[in-house]
């Protein structure tokens, strides 16, 4: 199965977080991907820098490293469709949960993937995905 990192683990990933370099080493070539709602979300992060910054070219850098190494998922039509189905699942329950969370998991759900998170909370509520930590 395909693991999509999200934000907190491709941000994880690029500090060299241990145990999510773990996990990363453990998965076979190609089975680790994010998905384009995610680099635009670290974008955003690296933009606030202040431009010039030795942190901001350092992040720039590390970005660019793991989108080396790992897979881009696509977006598929039939992602619109999940996108909506959940997002309006989660209102009528009265439990929203970000945009943007919601657009890395019907990707991923379109590629039959799993997300691997720190926020298992909000990504538990999303319906018909399979979301977990990296963490053992």
């Amino acid at each position: 199965m395909i693991s999509v990192l999200d934000t907190t683990a491709f941000s994880a990933a690029m500090r060299y977080e241990e145990t999510l370099m773990r996990y990363l080493r453990s998965r076979r070539p190609g089975d680790v991907a994010t998905v384009e709602p995610v680099i635009a979300e670290v974008e955003y992060g690296i933009q606030r820098l202040p431009e010039g910054s030795r942190r901001r070219r350092l992040l720039a850098d590390e970005k660019q490293r793991l989108l080396e190494a790992i897979r881009v998922l696509s977006w598929r039509p039939n992602a619109s469709v999940l996108f909506g189905e959940m997002k309006a699942h989660l209102e009528n329950a009265g439990t929203p949960v970000d945009d943007f969370e919601i657009l890395i998991a019907a990707i991923a759900h379109s590629h039959g993937a799993e997300i691997i998170t720190a926020n298992l909370a909000h990504f538990l509520r999303i319906p018909g995905i399979t979301a977990r930590h990296w963490e053992p």
